[in-house]
């Protein structure tokens, strides 16, 4: 049995073991990052609701996360998520098999949330880690030699 992640049409299946562990260490994500009294209730509600999640959970992003500014603030920590486990700043750092594929469904699940929002505001973008990371590097512009 496995854990199914949907936005309208779209899913993905995910471990139990794996839901279990995008939930809790998305929640440790938005702890640390939350930078407004605004996005405290979006951590106590995913919280409080996680206590009822169950091996099989289907978890509807539209009905989880039930707000625009609410599918904002998650999009941007699944991201960051992400980025964090690729760099080795969250999770179990003895083993590395299972960073990859952990990589990826918290991309995944920023993705179908950030799509989530686009439907709504066309070009929005969360701003992540990884893009405060690349703006960073493009600043300092390309360093030609002749």
């Amino acid at each position: 049995m496995s854990s199914c992640i949907s936005y309208q049409d779209q899913f993905f299946y995910v471990s139990n073991q794996r839901f279990h562990s995008l939930i809790e260490f998305g929640l440790q994500v938005a702890e640390k990052t939350a930078d407004s009294d605004g996005e405290r209730p979006f951590i106590a509600g995913l919280r409080e609701r996680s206590v009822a999640f169950f091996p099989g959970y289907e978890f509807a992003i539209e009905r989880e996360f039930p707000t625009r500014d609410e599918r904002k603030f998650w999009a941007r920590v699944f991201f960051d998520l992400a980025y964090l486990i690729f760099k080795r700043e969250i999770g179990n750092q003895d083993t590395t098999f299972w960073q990859y594929s952990a990589v990826g469904d918290a991309y995944l699940l920023g993705r179908m949330i950030t799509r989530s929002v686009q439907e709504e505001e066309l070009a929005w973008h969360p701003k992540t880690l990884a893009s405060v990371e690349a703006d960073m590097f493009y600043q300092k512009g390309v360093n030609v030699r002749l």
